[in-house]
């Protein structure tokens, strides 16, 4: 099961106050930190990308962990009850299409070994931002389901067996 089945309904497909939500919180927080920066979005039907794209005399640099905490306040101040969350990813630089190739591919050869053994698989804690990336990358997956487990730093993933698969999982 998935952590979004057990925290309600589904995203919806078009949330426009969300995405306004998303586009001013980002825009004004980055603004009274000194950034100059473009704030781009791009509205899935499941998810909010948030594009930050630098301009010339950024005089604030985008760390990773700046933009994992201010992806963290995003998602609270868009979604603040659990009831139709639609994620906020932000990524700096623009957006990448399809994601993250090598975590796909790394979650991709789990669920190969998931289905192939019957066994659950653990993987070692993670950035909620490539936790999520697992998820998606395994969302269309038949025969494996993803669940994250545990609080904090020690949350980690794990790719479990799921319905009988109609077909293995490839690289795409």
């Amino acid at each position: 099961m998935h952590d979004r089945e057990r925290e309600g309904a589904p995203p919806p497909r078009e949330a426009p106050e969300k995405v306004e939500r998303a586009r001013s919180f980002c825009t004004e927080l980055l603004s009274r930190l000194g950034a100059a920066v473009d704030v781009e979005v791009r509205e899935t039907p499941e998810a909010i990308g948030v594009s930050l794209v630098p301009r010339a005399g950024n005089a604030v640099e985008l760390t990773g962990a700046l933009v994992e905490a201010l992806q963290a306040l995003a998602n609270r101040v868009v979604n603040p009850r659990a009831e139709g969350r639609k994620w906020v990813n932000l990524e700096v630089g623009g957006f990448p299409e399809g994601g993250d190739p090598a975590t796909r591919a790394m979650a991709l050869r789990l669920a190969a070994t998931v289905l192939r053994t019957g066994k659950a698989v653990a993987i070692s804690p993670m950035s909620p931002r490539d936790r999520r990336a697992v998820h998606l990358a395994l969302a269309e997956v038949d025969g494996v389901v993803t669940r994250s487990e545990g609080e904090g730093i020690f949350r980690q993933l794990l790719v479990l067996p799921g319905p009988k698969p109609k077909h293995p999982p490839a690289e795409r």
